[in-house]
């Protein structure tokens, strides 16, 4: 069962796409014990780069009918800016994604701390013509004014965004800018969903769902529900699923 039909939470994981003996393990895994969609993703110690066509196709031919395959589109590493070039590739990537089988992609493009508007525009207007759900990865992180931000990726029509709360060079943890995860919130008016990522463990989950109730907000883990063999532990996924605001208190 989906999280959300059994909780009312919205869970996402973070696959790792490097090693295609573990991957479909971790995938059924994560749906199994309650995920409602995965983000696939390669070269996690990149922070993450877009998969290939077998690990994308893999995926898709094992998706459960009520699950959610994010793709990652991101060619190139240790930077957010897109010229011509990355767009053009990014643009290849996201047919190939729909091709294949993706429900969905993440993206970014950012231009001096700034949301990159038409570079944006011409991603999320390939998504939609290949009836593909978009989420602003955590290139937001970057950006100076995020309320500014928010409200024009949902002039872009963007369906979901992806934050840590904090600066993507903070190396803070999640918990540590709360009230910035619920300014984006309020600001977000339930018009566009806010992906908190970044740091969700079983530690932190439970002050993040407090944020959640109401609003159109879910939690995004990788590291966090992984064992030391790199595969998802499906009790974490549950703990994480089952831990409320009390619990985290009394820990």
């Amino acid at each position: 069962m989906l999280g959300n039909v059994v909780t009312g939470k919205n869970l996402e994981i973070c696959l790792n796409s490097d090693n295609l003996l573990t991957l479909p393990i971790n995938l059924n895994s994560a749906f199994i014990a309650g995920a409602n969609r995965v983000e696939l993703c390669s070269s996690m110690h990149l922070d993450g780069l877009s998969p290939d066509s077998t690990a994308i196709k893999l995926c898709a031919q094992q998706i459960p009918a009520h699950g959610e395959l994010l793709v990652m589109i991101r060619p190139v590493a240790n930077t957010f800016v897109a010229n011509n070039k990355i767009l053009n590739k990014m643009i290849r990537e996201i047919t190939r994604a729909a091709d294949l089988g993706a429900t969905g992609v993440v993206f970014g493009a950012i231009s001096k701390s700034e949301i990159d508007i038409n570079t944006t525009q011409k991603l999320v207007l390939c998504a939609q013509k290949n009836g593909l759900k978009t989420t602003f990865h955590r290139a937001f992180d970057c950006i100076n004014d995020k309320q500014q931000a928010i409200k024009q990726l949902i002039d872009l029509g963007i369906d979901r965004v992806l934050t840590n709360g904090n600066h993507w060079n903070a190396n803070q943890p999640i918990l540590h800018n709360l009230y910035q995860l619920e300014q984006l919130i309020e600001e977000a008016q339930n018009q566009i969903e806010i992906v908190i990522g970044g740091g969700v463990t079983t530690k932190s989950a439970g002050k993040l769902w407090q944020l959640a109730d109401g609003n159109l907000v879910s939690l995004h883990t990788h590291s966090g529900v992984l064992n030391n063999k790199g595969y998802i532990n499906p009790l974490l996924i549950s703990e994480i699923l089952d831990t409320t605001e009390k619990q985290a208190l009394n820990d």
